[in-house]
C-alpha cells in the first residue's frame, strides 16, 4: 500500500508544470534608485511618475530610493536582473563615460524608457548692452572679445557647453567653479558674461532684473517660458535639455522591461503628471526601449565626434 502510495506521489510530481526560470518574478515593489538628492529636479521627477502609476495601476508599487554614494551607479550595473529594483538616471551616464571615463558605458545597462526633458536657459549678465544671443554672437566671433562663461565640473555641463559653442561657432573663455551655486552667484555678481542655468532660476531672476533670458536650449510647451525663443528659433541648429531615463540592469528579460516601461508610457499620459511636470519646467518625452537604445547610440557618437573635434580644434 505504501509503496503504491509513493509510486502515484512520484508520478504527479513528474506531470507538474515546471516553472519558467526566466519568467517575470512578482515584486511587492520595484525600486526606482535615484543617484541624487531628495528635493532635486530628478528626484522630483521619477517620484511624480511613481505616484501616477500607483494611481492608475493595480500592479506592484513604484517607490524611489535616494542613494548618492559615489558607486551607487556601479552597484545597480550589477544588481539583479529581475525588475524590482531600477535606475532612474540622466544622459550624464554618457557624458561621464565619453569626457571622462569616470561612468559605466550605457550598454552596460539594459534601456528601459525615456520619460522626459527638462531645457535650460541661457541667461547674460544683466548690465550687458543689446543682450540678445545673435549680437553676443557677433561681438564674441573676435578672439579679444570672446564671453566668458561659468561652469561646473559637471560632465554633462560640459558637453552642453560644447554643443553649444559647435552650434553657435563661437569659443567661449570658461571660468570653472565648484558647483552649480558658485557658478551662478559669479553671474550674479557680473564676474562672468553667460550661464547655462535652470529655467527656474532664469525666470525668478529675470523677474528681478539681475540676468537677461537669451534663449531656451528646447521648446516647452504651454509651459511659463515659452516665450522665451529657443535656439532653433533663433537660427542655432541645436537642441538640448537634462533627459530622465530609466535603465535596468544588464540581462533584465525582455518581458520585463517591456511590461515596466509600458506602464511609465501610460503615466505619460495622466493629466495630473504633466501638471506637475509643467511646474518643473519639464516637458514629456516618452522614448520606449528600442527608441531609448538608438538614443543612446546617436548621443554616443555625436558627443564622441563633437570631442574629437573641439580637441582638434585645441579646445
Amino acid at each position: 500500500m505504501k509503496i503504491s502510495f509513493l509510486i502515484s506521489a512520484i508520478l504527479l510530481i513528474t506531470l507538474l508544470p515546471i516553472s519558467n526560470p526566466k519568467a517575470a518574478p512578482k515584486c511587492r515593489n520595484i525600486k526606482v534608485i535615484v543617484p541624487y538628492a531628495v528635493g532635486t529636479a530628478t528626484d522630483l521627477i521619477f517620484r511624480a511618475f511613481g505616484q501616477a502609476i500607483n494611481r492608475q495601476s493595480t500592479g506592484s508599487l513604484i517607490k524611489v530610493v535616494n542613494k548618492t554614494h559615489d558607486t551607487v551607479i556601479e552597484e545597480n550595473m550589477m544588481g539583479i536582473p529581475d525588475g524590482c529594483q531600477l535606475l532612474g538616471i540622466t544622459q550624464s551616464l554618457v557624458a561621464e563615460f565619453l569626457l571622462n571615463k569616470s561612468a559605466p558605458e550605457w550598454s552596460s545597462f539594459t534601456p528601459v524608457a525615456m520619460l522626459t526633458r527638462t531645457p535650460l536657459a541661457i541667461v547674460s549678465r544683466a548690465n550687458i548692452n543689446d543682450a540678445n544671443l545673435t549680437n553676443l554672437m557677433e561681438v564674441s566671433s573676435e578672439k579679444s572679445n570672446r564671453l566668458s562663461l561659468g561652469e561646473t565640473s559637471s560632465s554633462l555641463e560640459r558637453a552642453f557647453r560644447l554643443q553649444l559653442e559647435n552650434a553657435l561657432g563661437a569659443s567661449f573663455k570658461v571660468t570653472n567653479y565648484k558647483n552649480a551655486r558658485q557658478s551662478f552667484m559669479a553671474l550674479l555678481a557680473q564676474k562672468v558674461d553667460l550661464g547655462l542655468v535652470s529655467l527656474s532660476g532664469a525666470k525668478r531672476r529675470a523677474d528681478l532684473r539681475q540676468v537677461k533670458v537669451l534663449a531656451v536650449t528646447d521648446t516647452l510647451g504651454d509651459t511659463r517660458l515659452s516665450d522665451i525663443a529657443t535656439l532653433k528659433e533663433q537660427g542655432v541648429n541645436t537642441a538640448f535639455g537634462v533627459d530622465r531615463i530609466l535603465v535596468a540592469p544588464q540581462e533584465t528579460s525582455a518581458e520585463i522591461v517591456a511590461k515596466t516601461s509600458k506602464r511609465f508610457k501610460k503615466a505619460s499620459k495622466d493629466p495630473e503628471l504633466k501638471e506637475v511636470l509643467s511646474k518643473l519646467y519639464t516637458k514629456i518625452l516618452f522614448k520606449d526601449p528600442d527608441e531609448l537604445t538608438q538614443y543612446f547610440e546617436n548621443l554616443s557618437a555625436d558627443w564622441t565626434a563633437l570631442k574629437r573635434k573641439m580637441i582638434k580644434m585645441g579646445r
